[in-house]
């Protein structure tokens, strides 16, 4: 019911309703990962999706394990000596699905991306910025962790030693703007920054993707 709601909501709003409508990025009492979103259900959810395809995918094998990455390291992005603070991890994997094409580093026409599966960039850190390639991160959990980073940078938590040099160089600028909304910031707020084009579709993406989810996985919970 809740995921449908953001889904209506994402469709029917404008871009302020929108970033309202999904949920803050800081993890919280009030603003947990739902428990019907596991580790296993998801790598299910990615692999079936790319096998309907009309050209069916298989994701490379180290991937396999990407999903429990994301929920060991979402719950305490920032670590000590400094507080730890958890992310919505789920909406940040659900935002990786996007950024990677369920993981197929290619276009929807099956062309490959501009962001090779090797480079363990999972969010196109850098490759934003014109006539540059993006980010290379040595593994998978080291391209998770740049992730999530960056994520939790758009909270307005400091990041005090970034793994990601994109996140180094934009977070004062963008904490700076999101310091100006005087309250939690959502993942809808993220994607009206992330990205230079429609920026309203690129959250409404995340909810699509969030329902789609729990269409198949938490009916009966």
């Amino acid at each position: 019911m809740v995921a449908r709601l953001i889904l209506l909501l994402s469709l029917l709003l404008p871009a302020q309703a929108l970033a309202a409508s999904l949920p803050p990025i800081i993890a919280s009492a009030g603003n947990e990962v739902p428990t019907c979103v596991q580790p296993d259900a998801l790598m299910e959810f990615v692999k079936s999706t790319n096998m309907r395809r009309r050209t069916p995918r298989e994701i490379a094998p180290r991937f396999d394990d990407i999903a429990s990455l994301y929920h060991r390291i979402g719950q305490c992005v920032s670590r000590p000596p400094e507080k730890c603070v958890g992310v919505r991890w789920d909406y940040a994997f659900f935002q990786m699905l996007i950024e990677t094409n369920y993981l197929t580093f290619r276009r929807p026409d099956g062309v490959p991306a501009g962001v090779p599966a090797g480079d363990n960039n999972f969010a196109g850190l850098g490759a934003t910025i014109s006539g540059r390639p993006g980010e290379h991160f040595n593994d998978v959990p080291t391209g998770v962790l740049a992730h999530l980073q960056h994520v939790l940078m758009y909270s307005t938590t400091p990041i005090p030693h970034p793994v990601a040099m994109r996140t180094r160089q934009v977070q004062s600028d963008v904490q700076h703007i999101m310091r100006r909304l005087h309250r939690p910031v959502t993942f809808g707020d993220l994607a009206r920054e992330w990205t230079g084009t429609d920026k309203n579709s690129y959250g409404r993406d995340m909810a699509r993707l969030a329902e789609k989810y729990a269409k198949a996985y938490c009916k009966n919970r």
